[in-house]
């Protein structure tokens, strides 16, 4: 049986003859007819989600799907129990709403897709390069739902509305002030690890190597119940293949330019 959380490229390798049924249901399922947009979109969307896409019951069309695949199907089989959430909102949040149009950086995705490509290299390149304070707009003919949990577990936000076909989706990170954020950073991960102690090194204004030599000095000083947080002026990338040799792990965490908190910790903690 096609179930709700099956993926539409699982369906249509299993199942071929679905996609006619797909592109009855509505013909905005046209774009799986193209083979390259098929296997770069399908597979990251699921019934539930592609109905939500298209703009049809999900339901009905878990019901036409395995109708196709099964006479003996019954309707009443069909109950979407956890369907999306409602994704637009009619209050536009602050952050977006203060920010100067030179912050917002547009890409319209419709011109690729009209040409059978995949866009999610270009949206991707697109949040890499974004800056703290920029916003990322995307605008597409269909609203981009799986793209919301892709960008979720990296840590942006979206607010999306809807302009009759057309979708606008803005991505951003939420703001914070770089005087207070990660300032509780060790609370944090002492709560998570169960850490008992927590060992602050401020190497900031040491020049090379010294920071890195401190740092080296300071890990005998850490056992199963410590961690160390070290304030670097920036990213010490040296220093992580040393910790690696001497059984640590490290999370770093950028606070500006010129400030980053690095939380260094026992391997053997983090399986606890």
């Amino acid at each position: 049986m096609i179930t709700g959380n099956m993926k539409i490229s699982e369906i249509l390798n299993n199942y071929p003859q679905t996609l006619e049924v797909f592109i009855r249901v509505s013909p905005h399922f046209r774009k799986l007819e193209n083979k390259f947009l098929r296997k770069a979109l399908a597979s990251r969307v699921n019934v539930i989600q592609a109905a939500s896409i298209a703009g049809v019951n999900p339901e009905k069309l878990l019901a036409e799907l395995n109708k196709s695949i099964n006479q003996e199907y019954r309707m009443e089989d069909s109950k979407v129990e956890n369907s999306i959430d409602e994704t637009l909102s009619s209050d536009k949040p602050e952050r977006i709403k203060n920010l100067s149009d030179e912050k917002i950086i547009t890409l319209d995705v419709r011109p690729i897709l009209d040409k059978g490509l995949d866009p999610f290299k270009d949206i991707m390149s697109g949040i890499k390069e974004l800056k703290a304070d920029e916003v990322l707009l995307i605008i597409n003919s269909f609203e981009p739902i799986p793209l919301y949990s892709v960008l979720g577990s990296k840590g942006f936000q979206h607010w999306t509305e809807k302009d009759n076909n057309i979708f606008r989706v803005y991505f951003f990170r939420e703001e914070k002030n770089p005087e207070t954020f990660g300032q509780n950073i060790s609370d944090q991960i002492s709560r998570e690890l169960n850490f008992e102690n927590v060992i602050e090194l401020d190497v900031r204004e040491l020049p090379p190597p010294e920071p890195m030599m401190k740092i080296l000095e300071t890990l005998p000083q850490i056992d199963d119940n410590s961690v160390l947080l070290v304030h670097h002026h920036r990213e010490p990338m040296m220093l992580y293949p040393k910790l690696e040799e001497r059984g640590f792990e490290a999370i770093t965490n950028k606070i500006n330019d010129n400030y980053f908190k690095v939380l260094i910790y026992r391997k053997e903690t983090s399986k606890r």
